[in-house]
């Protein structure tokens, strides 16, 4: 009974520790869709937009935090309220009220300090205390680099995240630096900010309809086997526990994963317009 006991709590610390480095209990059901900085007095409207994928019932599990600057995170700032959200829904968070809706023609849903942003800041999204999405590096000032958005915003692209701790330059687009300087208001600008655009990745339910399947796991002879009902080709990512990838397969769905080390992966599969991560245990 000891031996079981031992067991269990040595079972509780592995997961407890892979969920504080890869939010393995979040569910990923909302992320970052795009970030304004606006051309107004005091640079206003500040704006953070957030997309839900999947129904949520209880959005407080949810927040955001600005990290300024390139100072690295000051964590969760600002904290949903315990309302549900549906999916498809926008969520709009403004540094202040009266700009954004003079800009935009309608009011935010919520004004926190979170969006108190420039050009230069990221931005995290957690689910309970964890990242499960960021814009921008977090440990770098904007100014100057290549995900700059000062004066003008940032849009993600279709189809892509949420990224958890780790930002994807490739998954944005950008108005560049100073696009919207001359703008008094989102209809008339000459190069409006996408917002209420973001068209997200199927489910991870979709799977279940192609009859996804995936075996063995664990892996002990050295291959993953992959199969779906659906004859569109699988584009496979492994991520080891530092979020880094670290074994690539474009077509097959017999995966050789020999060459990697016994341990704990995050599996990311795609297949057409669905999207899927899987724990996978190599031995």
């Amino acid at each position: 009974m000891k031996k079981i006991t031992l067991l269990l709590i040595l079972c509780v610390s592995i997961l407890s520790s892979l969920n504080a480095q890869t939010g393995g209990n979040t569910s990923g059901d909302m992320l970052i869709t795009g970030v304004f900085d606006g051309p107004l007095t005091g640079g206003t409207p500040k704006a953070i937009e957030v997309y839900v994928l999947s129904d949520i019932a209880d959005l407080s599990t949810y927040g955001l935090g600005s990290a300024n600057n390139g100072g690295g995170t000051d964590g969760e700032e600002f904290t949903f309220p315990a309302v549900s959200a549906t999916a498809g829904d926008f969520i709009y968070i403004s540094s202040e009220a009266e700009n954004f809706n003079a800009f935009f023609g309608f009011d935010s849903d919520y004004v926190s300090n979170a969006a108190n942003i420039n050009g230069d800041d990221a931005i995290e999204l957690f689910q309970d205390g964890q990242v499960i999405d960021t814009f921008g590096d977090i440990t770098t000032d904007g100014t100057g680099e290549s995900w700059d958005y000062l004066d003008g915003w940032a849009y993600r692209v279709n189809h892509t995240g949420p990224d958890g701790a780790n930002f994807v330059l490739s998954n944005w687009s950008f108005s560049g630096i100073n696009e919207n300087d001359d703008d008094t208001a989102h209809d008339s600008a000459s190069n409006p900010w996408p917002l209420g655009t973001f068209s997200s990745n199927l489910s991870a339910e979709a799977f279940d309809t192609i009859n996804l399947k995936l075996y063995p796991n664990p892996v002990s002879n050295g291959l993953l086997t992959i199969e779906t009902s659906s004859s569109d080709p699988l584009d496979i990512q492994f991520f080891n526990m530092l979020g880094q990838p670290v074994l690539t397969s474009k077509t097959s769905k017999n995966i050789d994963v020999s060459g990697l080390n016994s341990g704990i992966y995050l599996l990311k599969i795609n297949q057409g317009p669905s999207s899927l991560t899987k724990k996978v245990i190599v031995h």
